[in-house]
């Protein structure tokens, strides 16, 4: 009776030790990573900037590459929603492409605007000065409103026209 009860005990304490809280990362945590360097468990494939068209093309799996092209829109939820004339009033994502002119979706990428400075800087509801311009992002290839793109993992942004 007494290992019975010691062995319950045993139980409880193993049980109540594997217990704890799950803390989730805040918005102010992710833009402290994105502003942060290429985290070692994200390789980048070599410094290579791939164009928009190569960018789509490519099979990059979880390597973090650089993709450079225009802004030519923005959007929302779907590629369906995209707006690709001012005045634009999404904040959620920009459109590249490789020519400022284009609007055919099957020839654009998606770019999510994951924190607050991003939407303040780049979004075109705020900033329609940025339409058009050429800028390159390093992240890791993702479907993002339905179309290739990069979500989340945005390590770097470099303006090219500057």
């Amino acid at each position: 009776m007494k290992l019975n009860k010691l062995f319950i005990l045993l139980l409880a304490v193993i049980y109540l030790s594997g217990c704890g809280k799950t803390i989730l990362p805040s918005e102010n945590d992710q833009e402290e990573e994105t502003e942060k360097e290429t985290p070692s468990s994200t390789p980048v494939d070599d410094e290579t900037v791939y164009s928009v068209g190569e960018f789509i093309e490519g099979n990059f799996g979880d390597k973090a590459v650089w993709v450079q092209g225009y802004i030519v829109g923005a959007c929302k939820r779907s590629i369906k929603q995209a707006e690709w004339e001012p005045p634009f009033s999404y904040n959620t994502a920009i459109l590249l492409a490789d020519s400022p002119e284009e609007s055919d979706p099957d020839k654009v990428i998606s770019i999510q605007m994951v924190n607050k400075q991003m939407k303040e800087n780049i979004a075109l509801d705020s900033n329609p000065q940025n339409y058009g311009r050429q800028i390159a992002f390093l992240g890791i290839k993702q479907k993002y409103l339905g179309i290739p793109g990069i979500k989340k993992h945005i390590l770097a942004i470099e303006w090219l026209d500057e």
